[in-house]
């Protein structure tokens, strides 16, 4: 059998009463995405199950345990070298079983990781449709792609692209599956934080989001945005609540404040069914008296939103985020006045950002009195506009490909800037700078004088540890098992 053939013929073994796809990811957390795909999968028939490569000593023999039909393979744009390596590794012991890659990585640049030998299809949208398709041709002991709409596929002479399906209209037609992780791996069933998403995509076209393509490629295909029917949600988290510990929750959405009609009917079902403290998501300009009302009352202890950077221009221009200062400072007054803790997430080694610049940043969250912060450096992808801007501008070389792409956002800048080493320092070490404003003034004249990159490596770690402990609400132990799953990260 050719791999990625139009018409794929399976070995009578794989051949079962029960169509069986097996997940493959490579960080240790459960993506959301995975968990609607198997909740959704599983009321059409098909048994999925999840394998985490980073927690996996032999990924190979897991998956002759689970002798699947179809293998998904989730990605995101900076692993795409890993997928290049784990899908040959797959291919080496089972030849005959499919690989789909799906995620964010497979949708936007889905002729690039058709180009892996690997790879024998792409799902080109949201995949609740396009693998039930998918898997229906594969049961029936052929999968004949040429008519399934949002997979990818090549043939002997092209690689071809099928139309995508629409977007799943309605998020409430079944729930999250968590068992699938839980059964597997059941330390996420006795994490004490529990992370949930309301809604799908976001209304803004920030140009260092994958929103900004997103919205773009799926124009046509129905509403972007959309949200969980609230006694949906309800249910959903009183699921976990009496299935696993659950003493803390994130609503990690995109923008989880965007619909304020909305959260007038959740948060107080929350209160009443849920009752446990939270954390979630805003966007600065969207915060107001009776949203940080609601929120308060309903047991929120954190809020997050993006700053990005203290240099508005940048922001504005370059990262087209329209936020003003003005809007970040009101919104940090209305927390605080509240008494919610505000969580910002920042970017350093932005195109043509200098030292003073970052130090601009850690001012602003001190001005709002920013309680933790998630401090990254900044990553452009390829072929986007903002690549295009920093390869035209001398930031990139005109060769900048995946291959280019750190494994995380949080080591080491990609960019050329003049005093880049000096400025990824100042984001290893914000945390604190920003919690404790007193070692600004010394701490500037050290980043300015020394480099010590081993030490800031350090202080990353340690203030990594301490902010997701403290705004997150979870124990000492909980923390240090979170920190020990994503270890390769630093």
């Amino acid at each position: 059998m050719q791999v990625g053939q139009t018409v794929l013929f399976l070995h009578n073994r794989y051949i079962r009463a029960k169509m069986k796809i097996c997940f493959v990811q490579k960080e240790a957390f459960p993506y959301f995405g995975i968990l609607s795909l198997c909740g959704y999968l599983k009321q059409r028939g098909v048994m999925p199950a999840v394998l985490i490569a980073d927690l996996e000593k032999n990924l190979n023999e897991k998956l002759k345990e689970i002798k699947p039909d179809l293998i998904g393979i989730s990605i995101m744009t900076t692993e795409h070298t890993w997928l290049v390596e784990i899908s040959r590794e797959i291919k080496r012991d089972f030849p005959d079983i499919p690989i789909v890659a799906g995620g964010v990585h497979a949708i936007l640049y889905p002729k690039a990781v058709l180009q892996i030998p690997g790879i024998d299809y792409v799902c080109t949208g949201e995949g609740e449709l396009a693998l039930t398709s998918l898997c229906d041709s594969i049961k029936k002991g052929r999968a004949d792609v040429k008519n399934i709409k949002g997979i990818g596929y090549r043939n002997e002479e092209n690689t071809i692209i099928n139309e995508g399906e629409s977007l799943l209209d309605n998020l409430s037609s079944h729930f999250d599956d968590r068992e699938v992780y839980y059964r597997q791996y059941p330390v996420f069933r006795n994490d004490e934080l529990k992370q949930f998403i309301a809604s799908r995509g976001c209304p803004y076209k920030c140009a260092f989001c994958f929103n900004e393509q997103l919205m773009d490629i799926f124009k046509s295909k129905g509403k972007y945005v959309r949200m969980k029917e609230t006694e949906h949600f309800i249910k959903e988290i009183q699921l976990v609540k009496e299935s696993a510990v659950m003493k803390s929750v994130f609503f990690a959405d995109d923008l989880f404040t965007m619909n304020k009609s909305w959260l007038r009917r959740f948060l107080p079902l929350y209160k009443e069914k849920i009752s446990i403290p939270y954390m979630c998501t805003t966007r600065a300009n969207l915060m107001d008296e009776e949203i940080a009302s609601l929120l308060k009352d309903s047991g929120c202890h954190t809020v997050s939103f993006g700053i990005e950077t203290g240099n508005e221009k940048i922001r504005r221009e370059i990262l087209q985020k329209k936020i003003t200062d003005e809007e970040i400072i009101n919104c940090g007054n209305i927390l605080k006045k509240n008494g919610i803790r505000i969580q910002t997430s920042n970017m350093f080694c932005l195109p043509g950002e200098t030292v003073d610049d970052a130090f601009d940043t850690v001012r602003l969250n001190i001005k709002i009195r920013s309680d933790f912060t998630y401090s990254t450096l900044f990553m452009p992808f390829p072929e986007t506009n903002l690549a295009k801007y920093c390869i035209e501008n001398g930031y990139l070389n005109k060769e900048f490909s995946f291959a280019d792409l750190p494994k995380s956002f949080l080591t080491h800048s990609i960019l050329k800037l003049k005093d880049k080493e000096k400025i990824e320092n100042i984001q290893k070490v914000s945390h604190f700078l920003i919690r404790f404003p007193f070692l600004v003034a010394p701490i500037e004249k050290v980043i300015k004088a020394f480099k010590f990159k081993w030490l800031f490596y350090q202080l990353l770690f340690i203030g990594t540890f301490l902010r997701y402990k403290a705004e997150r609400q979870i124990s000492f132990l909980n923390a240090v098992k979170f920190l020990w799953r994503f270890r390769k990260s630093f």
